[in-house]
């Protein structure tokens, strides 16, 4: 039989060997009880005190085990099929989240920024200042700046460089630079060869 009790405190520790985790809950009536912590392998979650635990008994005199814990406080937000992983700062307040949506959507966010794959493999990231995007047809966006898939960049604004080569061709303001000339005299007393 479980029973459901208000978590006092999380104390990782070891026991013969063992990395275990050891969770004090009052079940709401009698003594306080210390019980160890059970979670799937590769889970490391780390409750806080106002939570609530599930105890079960264990065959041993007096002992019970913590398998589950719920956040009383937190808005719960998956919907069927999703999974949604988040952590909190020692207030309880959400700080980041993970969230794998059924829709085949993982977002991760925190107060900072966001990251988005989408589920037609468009990633997109922001972070206030400035955003990214790779769109599903593989061209890269990032503040305006275009580059597509074969290598093109196309900018909005100015693109500034210490240098600039154009091995095959270069364009300004729709002139074609390759062999370009002006012949001698242009300007008017220019003399010299043809530039």
């Amino acid at each position: 039989m479980g029973r459901i009790a208000a978590i006092l405190s999380f104390i990782r520790s070891s026991a013969h060997g063992a990395k275990v985790s050891d969770v004090k809950v009052d079940p709401g009536g009698g003594a306080n009880v210390t019980a160890q912590h059970f979670a799937p392998a590769g889970d490391d979650a780390h409750p806080l005190p106002g939570d609530y635990a599930i105890t079960v008994g264990v065959p041993r005199t007096g002992s019970e085990a913590v398998v589950g814990y719920v956040d009383p406080n937190s808005d719960q937000k998956a919907q069927a099929g999703d999974k949604r992983i988040y952590a909190r700062d020692s207030g309880g307040v959400v700080v980041v989240e993970v969230w794998l949506q059924g829709d085949g959507t993982a977002l991760v966010v925190n107060g900072a920024g966001s990251f988005r794959l989408s589920p037609d493999g468009s990633i997109k990231g922001d972070n206030g200042a400035g955003s990214f995007e790779l769109a599903a047809g593989g061209n890269f966006l990032v503040n305006g700046v275009t580059i597509d898939t074969s290598g093109n960049i196309t900018s909005p604004a100015t693109v500034t460089g210490s240098t600039v080569a154009g091995t095959a061709s270069l364009t300004a303001a729709g002139k074609e630079m390759k062999e370009h000339v002006h012949p001698a005299g242009t300007p008017p007393g220019d003399t010299g060869t043809n530039t």
